[in-house]
């Protein structure tokens, strides 16, 4: 089935979004917001965060192998150059350090409050984003903004609710 495609005032292709194709995003994002309950539990019984992350980052790794090896036939790529190998690295690498940080100030602070200034990435990304890979690949809309408020909003209500 084909996607539908309405064009933009600049002339691109922009895709329409349902419900339906949302909810994968919609479910990863309840699921990242939720891991914050579960981290801090399995924190009581662990006596360092890095063993949590270490523990979390070979379950993931193991099942994202699996998951590759039944769509490894439907996986076709070609060359990585080496500036995309390096980006990768680098980006696994700040991952894995956030991620430790993130545990850690789980470990020492309340939810809430390691939420809350989690959220404060979406619109440090937002501002970083279209000077890295440039305008006309990132655009930064209104709409965008008014999503990121949102993001953060509840995150701050999340603070004072708790």
């Amino acid at each position: 089935m084909a996607e539908k495609m309405q064009p933009t005032p600049d002339d691109s292709p922009v895709l329409t979004v349902t419900w339906r194709k949302s909810l994968f995003g919609l479910g990863t994002a309840l699921c990242f917001a939720v891991s914050a309950i579960f981290i801090r539990d399995g924190l009581e019984d662990l006596e360092s965060p890095l063993l949590g992350v270490t523990v979390g980052m070979v379950m993931t790794t193991i099942v994202y192998g699996v998951l590759l090896l039944f769509r490894r036939g439907q996986i076709h790529q070609g060359p990585i150059s080496r500036d995309a190998m390096s980006f990768q690295l680098a980006a696994g690498v700040f991952v894995g350090l956030a991620t430790w940080a993130r545990w850690i100030a789980l470990d020492m602070s309340p939810v809430a409050v390691v939420m809350a200034l989690g959220r404060m990435n979406v619109p440090i990304i937002i501002l970083l984003s279209p000077l890295l890979v440039g305008r006309k690949q990132e655009r930064v809309t209104a709409r965008l903004w008014l999503g990121a408020g949102l993001i953060v909003s509840g995150a701050v209500i999340l603070n004072f609710a708790s």
